[in-house]
């Protein structure tokens, strides 16, 4: 979470860097630093102080074409995050597994004492189309993600709405209450069927989860897969075994 101090403002320089770095990191296609200055409302002569100190350390890299892309340093800091998650060994196959069988990208996410829904191992399928704007790393509006839906039915009221209602502050009152108890009634649907999914996060793109439960019974995380909805409704109940039958290797290795 980013918390900001009126007594202790970010510093510019830092704040412009970093901003940079997450511009080039979000393009499909690398930019120049004519298009990061453009699309940064920044003087063209502070993107260049900033760009080549970015590329002294690393974190950047400037092809013979002039384009920007990512440099080594961010792959070092990036194992640094995973390293954080200590995922087993064990689960991770699991979801390597479901990517093999299943053909999509597979997805391991867990619970976090931040009541928050965070994605730990993303396993890229083998289908020539594949989804974009996912990572490692990934939470937030877990009453959409078919992730968040999946842990959030197993929890106590309380702590749904807690989670729910961290990403409801653009709403009223009114709509938040609406929005809760259609939750409620989406809560009973997973239980049930146990599975959830993700129709609203990316225009075209579907996801679906299963929970995964922990050796006291408690709710430990979510497996599943995201994929075009072309390729998911069709094939429906095919992927929703796979997904549930990960679940349930993942909650017989947690409770092993």
């Amino acid at each position: 979470m980013n918390t900001r101090s009126s007594k202790q403002p970010p510093l510019q320089t830092v704040e412009r860097a970093l901003n940079f770095l997450e511009y080039v990191a979000g393009r499909d296609a690398p930019p120049t630093v004519q298009e990061v200055s453009s699309e940064l409302g920044l003087n063209i002569t502070t993107c260049y102080h900033l760009m080549r100190t970015l590329i002294g350390r690393g974190y950047l890299e400037r092809r013979p074409d002039l384009k920007l892309t990512l440099g080594a340093s961010v792959g070092a800091l990036f194992n640094g995050f995973q390293r954080s998650f200590n995922v087993s060994d064990k689960l991770s196959a699991l979801v390597d597994e479901l990517a093999r069988k299943s053909e999509e990208t597979a997805f391991f996410s867990t619970l976090e004492t931040n009541n928050r829904v965070i994605l730990k191992v993303l396993v890229e399928g083998s289908q020539p189309l594949r989804v974009s704007g996912l990572y490692v790393g990934l939470a937030g509006r877990e009453y959409i993600r078919a992730a968040g839906k999946a842990v959030l039915a197993h929890l106590s009221p309380e702590q749904q709405r807690e989670m729910v209602l961290k990403d409801l502050g653009e709403f009223t009152e009114a709509q938040q209450q609406d929005m809760l108890a259609a939750l409620d009634r989406e809560y009973e649907v997973i239980r049930r069927q146990g599975w959830a999914v993700d129709t609203k996060s990316s225009l075209g793109i579907s996801a679906i989860g299963s929970p995964v439960f922990d050796k006291g019974g408690n709710v430990y995380g979510a497996v599943g897969i995201v994929a075009p909805t072309s390729r998911i409704s069709g094939t429906h109940s095919e992927r929703v075994h796979d997904v549930l039958e990960a679940a349930r290797q993942a909650t017989a290795l947690l409770s092993s």
